[in-house]
């Protein structure tokens, strides 16, 4: 009985994996047991509950797609969205530490799929000078968003 138990639980946890890759440049999520809008609309209403503004969304799948059928090649991204967000009170602090900041906001989280699998991720900033501490905020920041929009 308590062998069954164990089992159901482990097949629970199993069924919402996901993978992170976390490297010094990219946070990568890649997910499998959701599909593409589900991850998608989850991630919006996560951004929106932390107050922050989709400043905009750019449909990379579709441009993407358009020019590799003008080049007759295959387009490699299935569903693909880029979601520029930012928050008026956190792109304050940026520019109070540093105005150079400025190129910080909107920041990207990017939505995407292929042939077998699902993907969130976001390209880490990096400090403009070596006192600088918002980039380790904001990559915090975005890696919450993400994480979660996956509960």
């Amino acid at each position: 009985m308590i062998k069954s138990f164990f089992t159901l639980i482990i097949l629970t946890l199993s069924i919402n994996a996901y993978e992170i890759i976390d490297n010094d440049n990219n946070f990568i999520v890649k997910i499998q047991n959701k599909n593409f809008y589900e991850l998608y609309v989850n991630l919006k209403d996560e951004i929106n509950f932390n107050s922050y503004v989709i400043v905009h969304e750019l449909n990379l799948a579709k441009s993407t797609k358009a020019v590799a059928d003008a080049l007759e090649e295959k387009a490699v991204v299935k569903n693909g969205i880029n979601l520029l967000i930012c928050k008026t009170s956190f792109t304050l602090k940026m520019h109070q530490e540093n105005i150079h900041n400025m190129s910080f906001c909107p920041m990207v989280i990017s939505v995407y799929e292929d042939n077998n699998s699902n993907y969130i991720s976001f390209r880490k900033y990096h400090p403009l000078n070596e006192n600088d501490k918002i980039a380790l905020t904001i990559n915090k920041r975005l890696k919450t968003l993400i994480l979660n929009s996956l509960d």
